[in-house]
């Protein structure tokens, strides 16, 4: 595997997150809970500030991650597919920790259900388009 792939990973999931986390799906719903309707202008303007960083921060989690599943995957042995990797992966990890979060997050059990799974069901397209990205460079 190339750092080409892992790099377009990394671009993958910036796409998959604008998508998922913007107007065009989940990104009301999100924001809504996320409280933003009662922020004020100011509140609102250092958030827009920050959103720079914020983006770069997040580039390179997604770095991070994708280098953990292809590690994963071409570490792991057998009749276990990519595919199947990344699914467990997920499932232990990103399913647990946002399951986690949705029981400690101190918002009604509706909206922390929902940010559950919004958070996690884009994790899952995430994780399942890296596999097909890592696939097409094995």
């Amino acid at each position: 595997m190339t750092y080409l792939a892992i790099l377009l990973c990394g671009v993958a999931a910036m796409i998959i997150g604008s998508i998922w986390h913007g107007p065009w799906l989940f990104g009301k719903v999100t924001m809504r809970m996320m409280g933003a309707e009662t922020m004020t202008a100011e509140q609102k303007e250092a958030m827009k500030k920050s959103m720079a960083g914020m983006y770069a921060l997040q580039f390179i989690l997604s770095l991070i991650t994708v280098e953990v599943l292809r590690h994963s995957i071409n570490n792991w042995t057998g009749t276990a597919s990519a595919m199947t990797v990344a699914l467990v992966l997920w499932f232990g990890f990103v399913v647990t920790s946002y399951g986690s979060g949705a029981l400690w997050s101190g918002k009604s059990k509706g909206d922390s259900w929902k940010m559950f799974l919004i958070g996690a069901g884009g994790q899952l397209v995430t994780f399942i388009a890296y596999v097909l990205i890592l696939g097409m460079f094995r």
